[in-house]
């Protein structure tokens, strides 16, 4: 409370109390510079009575008007008191006139009604995990009866290693079938967005975990548990500076290979080496299962002699990476 405030109240006698009461009432009331001048309990040792009697004296046959301004928009308020405490506490903690207490229980409410909107969404989203954690157990169990063939389960291995949550609308058309029945085992949970172009596809943190697992018992340990599809492997030859004879190599060097390759056993190459400058050469090595199937001609069209096939392959710039 500031002490140099301007106060402005009036003490109210009532039920016509003697002069040594009205006397008693006064000094009780007296106040000066921000503080009352006499203590309740130093007043009663004066007055050679209780504590206790004088709060009820003054209590019967007083009372103060106090003027004060209003703690937010500094309209005059008038309200009776009937002791210094309740004096002190009013000067201190300015009171709200009618029409801001309506506004602060107005804004009470928004900030109750907003933090109860917070918790409700809080609530919900832990609702929805539950129900998609729980959701994905079951899945699980039902995968043990109703599983996915491997390639889908290596796509989807690929997918989580490498592509975002949110995908274009093509890329996810394109691969529709592989999502789809992913989304039926619920094993996935796609949101598809037309108006945007895009898709998102969010899954638990313990799926690629369980479909490599799958794929490891599929395969008995016969293949890499992810095996990147090849087309084709080339490399550049670097001559042996060191070459002396037939029994030297022409070429040497080594190869850092950066990805697991999965060559399987019975697999037919195509290989060929190029000449380049400085007496080194090009090697390409490409299965020739793929060069047959991009290459396929009509039916009703005379057929080529593979041999020819493989020479126009190799002869081809466009199939050199060199």
């Amino acid at each position: 409370m500031d002490n140099t405030q301007e106060i402005n109240y009036s003490v109210v006698i009532k039920n016509n109390p003697g002069n040594e009461t009205i006397s008693l009432i006064n000094s009780y009331w007296s106040y000066n510079k921000g503080e009352f001048i006499n203590k309740p309990k130093l007043l009663a040792n004066e007055k050679n009575i209780s504590l206790y009697d004088l709060i009820l004296t003054i209590k019967e046959y007083s009372h103060v008007d106090l003027e004060c301004n209003c703690g937010s928009c500094n309209e005059t308020l008038k309200q009776e008191v009937t002791s210094q405490t309740q004096f002190i506490s009013i000067l201190k903690n300015l009171s709200l006139c009618k029409e801001c207490i309506a506004k602060r229980k107005l804004k009470e409410e928004e900030e109750k009604r907003k933090l109860i909107e917070i918790r409700r969404k809080e609530h919900e989203l832990a609702e929805i995990k539950y129900r998609q954690q729980t959701a994905f157990n079951s899945a699980i169990e039902r995968y043990k009866e109703t599983r996915i063939h491997e390639d889908e389960a290596r796509f989807m291995i690929h997918f989580i290693n490498t592509c975002p949550n949110r995908i274009s609308l093509s890329y996810y058309n394109e691969n529709y079938l592989n999502f789809y029945k992913l989304k039926l085992l619920e094993l996935i949970h796609i949101e598809e967005n037309f108006a945007d172009e895009y898709a998102v596809i969010s899954y638990p943190e313990e799926l690629k975990d369980l479909l490599v697992r799958e794929i490891n018992k599929n395969s008995l340990g016969t293949k890499p548990t992810i095996a990147n599809t090849w087309s084709r492997l080339s490399f550049l030859l670097e001559k042996n500076k060191t070459y002396r004879n037939i029994h030297t190599p022409r070429f040497s060097g080594t190869l850092l290979i950066k990805e697991d390759v999965y060559l399987e056993k019975g697999t037919k190459c195509l290989y060929g080496v190029w000449d380049r400058d400085h007496n080194d050469a090009w090697l390409t090595l490409t299965p020739t299962s793929d060069i047959i199937v991009a290459k396929n001609t009509p039916i009703h069209k005379e057929p080529e002699h593979i041999r020819d096939l493989l020479n126009r392959f190799l002869d081809n710039p466009e199939n050199r990476d060199y």
